[in-house]
C-alpha cells in the first residue's frame, strides 16, 4: 500500500529514457498527486523494493520476474555498443555480436552472447566507473540509445549492433494496488512515453552526434505506450 503522505518511486539511475523530470512535473499537477520520494538502486533492486513495500511504483528495464506485480511497457529502444574511441571496431559504422568475440560485459559475461545478454553488472558499478573501464579497454557496454545520448564522451564511441536485442523500459507496481497516486503515476508514465515521438536518426561518434543516418533507422526510438487500467 502507498504510504499516505508520499509516493515512493524506485528506479535505476539514468534508466528512465530521460522521461522522469517530465513525468514528475505532470504528476505534481494531478489531483491524486502526493509528494514523491525517489529510491535509486541497481538492476533488480526495484523488484525487491516493490515486493517488500519499500516502493509503491518503479521504472525499470525489462524483462524481470513479474510474479506479484502488474506492469506496462513504456518504450522499446535499440541498444548501442559503447567501446573505446580508438578501438578498431569503432572504425565500422555497424557491428554484429560476433565482432565482440573475446570481449566482456560489465557483469563479466561474454559480449558475443546471443541477444547481447544482460549488461547490468552484478557488482555495483555506476556508469562513470563503467565508462572509465571502457576507455581503457577493460570491457564493452550495450546501452540504450537514450543513455548513450546523455553520456557522450570524446573517448567513447557508440555503434549500432544489428543483432543486439533492444531495451524495454517498464513501469511496475504491486498487484492489487488501490492507490489513486499509483494509478495516476502509471497513467502519466504512459502518456509521457506516447508523446515523446522518435529521436532523430544519427551516428554517435567519439562523443558527438553527427548528421549521418544509420541503416534502417537503427538509432530511432520505437515507442509503445499503453495506459493503465482504471
Amino acid at each position: 500500500m502507498c504510504i499516505r503522505d508520499r509516493l515512493r518511486v524506485a528506479l535505476k539511475a539514468d534508466y528512465d529514457a530521460g522521461m522522469l523530470p517530465r513525468i514528475l512535473e505532470e504528476f505534481r499537477r494531478d489531483p491524486a498527486a502526493l509528494p514523491v520520494e525517489v529510491l535509486l538502486g541497481g538492476r533488480g533492486d526495484q523488484v525487491a523494493s516493490l515486493r517488500d513495500g519499500r516502493a509503491d511504483v518503479a521504472l525499470m528495464p525489462g524483462p524481470f520476474d513479474e510474479h506479484g506485480l502488474d506492469s506496462e511497457s513504456l518504450l522499446t529502444e535499440p541498444r548501442l555498443a559503447a567501446l573505446p574511441a580508438n578501438d578498431p571496431l569503432a572504425a565500422h559504422t555497424e557491428l554484429c555480436l560476433a565482432d565482440f568475440a573475446g570481449r566482456t560485459l560489465p557483469n563479466g559475461a561474454p559480449a558475443d552472447l546471443p541477444g547481447g545478454g544482460d549488461t547490468i553488472p552484478a557488482r555495483q558499478l555506476d556508469l562513470a566507473q563503467i565508462f572509465n573501464l571502457i576507455e581503457i579497454g577493460s570491457m564493452v557496454l550495450f546501452t540504450p540509445v537514450s543513455v548513450a545520448r546523455r553520456h557522450q564522451r570524446p573517448t567513447i564511441a557508440y555503434r549500432p549492433v544489428r543483432d543486439l536485442a533492444p531495451s524495454t523500459l517498464m513501469v511496475a507496481w504491486p498487484q492489487g494496488s488501490r492507490s489513486p497516486a499509483v494509478a495516476a503515476f502509471v497513467r502519466i508514465c504512459g502518456d509521457v512515453a506516447a508523446s515523446i515521438g522518435e529521436l532523430p536518426s544519427g551516428n554517435l561518434q567519439h562523443g558527438t552526434l553527427s548528421a549521418g543516418g544509420q541503416p534502417d533507422g537503427v538509432l530511432d526510438l520505437v515507442l509503445r505506450a499503453t495506459r493503465a487500467e482504471a
